[in-house]
């Protein structure tokens, strides 16, 4: 069966559990799949993920776009272009920067906002590569990135994670799953090096005041 679609892949899930009995939970096996692989491979920078938002700025904060996950680089667009420094809420907080007004030079990120410093008193479009989620899968005709080059990393990371909520499964067999879905992800990450640029940018994870 091939691995191109939302609905083939559930299929193929259930055909090696041996059960027909888990259509809601196979879903539930392929979201977790989707969580985990997602973070890791953002944190191997990996370039497919990279998205370009350009946001207009002309007050302290603004909304992250749907599905960020991490920064790659970003810089105020303009005739010298102003690269933004990252700083923690804790600074930013801590500093008289709240109380500055000008050309941003410095952000942080607190829940689903991403914060500007010194605080803009003109609009600046600033241009950010980020790290964006792939589209999970949904409806029975999806697909994406990562099923059509990389149907291993969805099989055998849903067949991992099958094993929180089917007991008795051998743990011979989920250690051989888990080590596919593991090289399926090497495979991914040593492909993704191959065309990879911008390799020193740092990525700036989303945090919140209370974590920090």
């Amino acid at each position: 069966m091939a691995l191109n679609t939302y609905a083939n892949l559930k299929s193929s899930i259930a055909n090696w559990l041996g059960r027909s009995d888990l259509t809601n939970e196979i879903s539930d096996f392929v979201k977790l799949a989707e969580q985990d692989f997602n973070a890791k491979l953002v944190n191997n920078g990996y370039n497919k993920m990279l998205s370009l938002e350009n946001i207009t700025v002309n007050s302290e904060s603004e909304a992250l776009p749907s599905g960020f996950l991490g920064i790659n680089s970003i810089y105020v667009d303009g005739g010298n272009k102003q690269t933004l420094s990252y700083i923690t809420p804790q600074s930013a907080f801590g500093s008289n920067l709240g109380s500055l007004s000008g050309m941003p030079t410095s952000y942080t990120i607190i829940n689903s906002d991403i914060h500007f410093y010194p605080i803009p008193t003109s609009t600046y479009t600033v241009k950010m590569y980020y790290y964006k989620q792939f589209a999970p899968l949904a409806n029975d005709s999806d697909t994406n990135d990562i099923l059509t080059n990389h149907p291993d990393i969805y099989l055998f990371g849903s067949l991992y994670f099958s094993n929180t909520f089917i007991r008795g499964i051998d743990p011979n067999i989920t250690k051989e799953w888990l080590n596919y879905y593991n090289n399926a992800l090497e495979r991914a990450v040593t492909l993704n090096l191959k065309d990879k640029f911008n390799q020193d940018s740092p990525l700036i994870m989303r945090s919140t005041i209370s974590s920090e």
